[in-house]
């Protein structure tokens, strides 16, 4: 049966719409994006009508796309580091650490099973907290003149790059029965492959392509200004497609152990 995860993926987003932490995560998110749109306007409207202010800045002319649009989606992009982290914690963790993950096992659910429905579970909500803040564009294409492309290049690279984050939790998740260290390890994993661009140095040599290959912000940077290139898909995938098989091998040995 193709959709045999099909009832764990609906236990799991019964367990998201009743758990009140859910809907704390989603205010929070809502608010802080909230903050960062709203500081980014001000900052874009202050730059709009005030020439001394773009010269100091080192801005000749004000571009609604890159200074608005670019910065939402990065903000947004970065909160998706934190946020993802509190929802997949409980994912695994908890599962191993109440017992019911031995009841889950003995169920005919493979392995893969298990792990398709709790990815697709996050993943959706992510997916839908991403919809909800879909409101910015309506206020950005009412008072700003914003490049559709752009927009919907920086929507398709949010979705993309946040089903590898789903995929980093989830593993971590699959390491500890601890849902808070779980949350840490996540939180360690995403924020390395994150910077890891940072490290470069102009003595680093073939090094620095490396790492910038390996650097998530860059990747996600390349969405962020309306550049939707092939190698920044298969990167995101990739890391998706890597760190869900781990999950998987993960549960085998832990099966092996038992």
């Amino acid at each position: 049966m193709p959709f045999r995860f099909y009832p764990i993926f609906r236990r799991e987003m019964k367990s998201y719409l009743t758990s009140p932490s859910v809907y704390v995560a989603i205010a929070m998110y809502l608010f802080l994006s909230g903050i960062f749109f709203y500081g980014i306007l001000v900052n874009f409207t202050e730059m709009s009508t005030n020439a001394e202010y773009r010269r100091m800045a080192g801005v000749e002319t004000e571009n609604f796309t890159q200074h608005v649009v670019s910065q939402v989606f990065w903000a947004i992009n970065f909160l998706l580091l934190f946020l993802v982290p509190m929802i997949t914690m409980r994912l695994l963790a908890e599962e191993k650490k109440s017992g019911t993950f031995e009841l889950l096992k003995s169920l005919p659910f493979t392995d893969w099973n298990i792990v398709t429905a709790k990815f697709l579970a996050a993943y959706s909500l992510i997916a839908g907290m991403l919809l909800l803040s879909g409101y910015y564009v309506g206020i950005m294409a009412r008072f700003g003149s914003p490049e559709m492309p752009v927009v919907l290049v920086s929507v398709l690279g949010l979705l993309i790059s946040s089903a590898a984050y789903v995929s980093i939790g989830l593993f971590a998740s699959a390491l500890t029965e601890n849902q808070i260290v779980a949350a840490i390890v996540s939180f360690v994993l995403l924020f390395g492959l994150f910077l890891v661009g940072d490290l470069t140095t102009p003595a680093s040599g073939g090094i620095n392509r490396i790492l910038e290959t390996l650097s998530m912000r860059a990747h996600a940077d390349n969405f962020t200004k309306g550049l939707f290139r092939l190698e920044d898909v298969i990167y995101f995938l990739t890391i998706t497609t890597v760190f869900l098989f781990m999950t998987c091998r993960t549960l085998e040995i832990r099966r092996w152990r038992v």
